[in-house]
């Protein structure tokens, strides 16, 4: 039940956190057309910004979950889902820009998953064994 609670907990807050970001970063695509450069920093930057948000979000869920789990992949298809259906709905008509920014936005939400998880193991780990020492030390007391 302790996972379900913080899985609703962290899904909701990815998800209006990622929508927002779509939200606001919509501004900028009109900037795309102007010049090949100017849309792949504009890409880059937006895959940049999902990675880091997905890396945090799932290194944190993945810290203190009590025992191993998938919801992570579910948690990265959460922030997903909002600014790939912004895109592919109010980008009309669909153009490359908008191909390449669903394609920067998924590799920035898969990598940010893989590594997150990696990190959020580790976080775990450790957080397991001062939890081990702490509790040593009020044992001997």
């Amino acid at each position: 039940m302790q996972t379900g609670a913080r899985f609703f907990a962290y899904s909701t807050w990815v998800l209006m956190i990622s929508l927002g970001i779509a939200i606001f970063s919509h501004q900028f695509f009109q900037f795309m057309t102007q010049s090949l450069t100017v849309a792949l920093l504009i890409i880059t930057g937006f895959g940049f910004l999902y990675f880091n948000l997905t890396f945090a979000a799932i290194k944190r869920f993945i810290k203190k979950v009590p025992a191993p789990t998938n919801l992570h992949l579910l948690l990265g298809l959460l922030i997903f889902l909002p600014p790939a259906a912004w895109i592919l709905i109010v980008n009309q008509p669909f153009s490359q820009f908008e191909m390449l920014l669903l394609l920067f936005l998924s590799l920035g939400i898969v990598t940010g998953t893989i590594y997150g998880n990696r990190a959020g193991i580790k976080a775990r780990y450790e957080y397991i064994q001062k939890l081990k020492e702490y509790q040593k030390q009020t044992e001997v007391r």
